[in-house]
């Protein structure tokens, strides 16, 4: 054998004992830097927001859910965004999830009822779904009836924050498939409607990324 091939024999077998990541960079993972405000953070089960606007519209507790939720969006991001998601930071600056049960009644007032689900749209003109108040006088959870796909209580997830340092807004009225309990204290319905909404947030936060 020349010496030619001695050397190239050689640089072979020192390239095969060589980390195999030398030639490309190593994916990093997903960074999730939580800076809410401690209000969005605490709490158990529900807690109802102040204000005659507000009456029946509650934050579900970040405890509602085991792993809790900003865990499960950071796992769901990092599965659905694959690569585009390496070394990228997503900051979360504001997220709540909350349960409205307001119903609006026909008349000189609107005012909520306590009551778990509409009667069928159109079938009963004195109560319809929505918030009763505009948006803009709305401490969280608004919604219109036309956002629901059913006829129970919906829960709202409202997301803000940025992600690679752009920002990016995530809106989501989840509407349940039956009867939530409503206490979000661990019932597996309350559970999964939960975190079906946090599925739906992850969802639409990728097609915000994306575009």
């Amino acid at each position: 054998m020349n010496v030619s091939a001695l050397r190239i024999a050689a640089a072979i077998c020192f390239l095969a004992v060589l980390p195999p990541a030398l030639s490309q960079e190593e994916a990093r993972p997903l960074v999730v830097i939580d800076l809410r405000p401690d209000e969005e953070k605490s709490g158990h089960g529900l807690t109802a927001l102040d204000g005659k606007c507000n009456v029946d519209v509650f934050r579900i507790a970040d405890v509602a859910s085991d792993p809790q939720k900003v865990d499960v969006l950071k796992s769901l991001l990092a599965d659905q965004l694959g690569i585009a998601a390496d070394g990228k930071t997503l900051t979360v600056l504001n997220w709540s999830i909350y349960y409205n049960r307001q119903v609006q009644k026909s008349g000189s007032l609107i005012e909520s009822v306590g009551i778990q689900g509409y009667k069928v749209p159109g079938k009963d003109k004195s109560r319809k779904p929505g918030s009763i108040c505009p948006r803009k006088q709305s401490a969280g959870g608004w919604y219109e009836g036309k956002e629901l796909t059913d006829v129970y209580f919906p829960l709202i997830s409202e997301f803000e924050g940025t992600f690679g340092g752009k920002p990016v807004n995530a809106r989501v009225v989840y509407s349940p498939h039956s009867k939530l309990p409503g206490k979000f204290e661990g019932e597996q319905a309350d559970t999964e409607a939960l975190l079906a909404a946090v599925q739906q947030t992850a969802e639409t936060l990728v097609g915000a990324i994306s575009r």
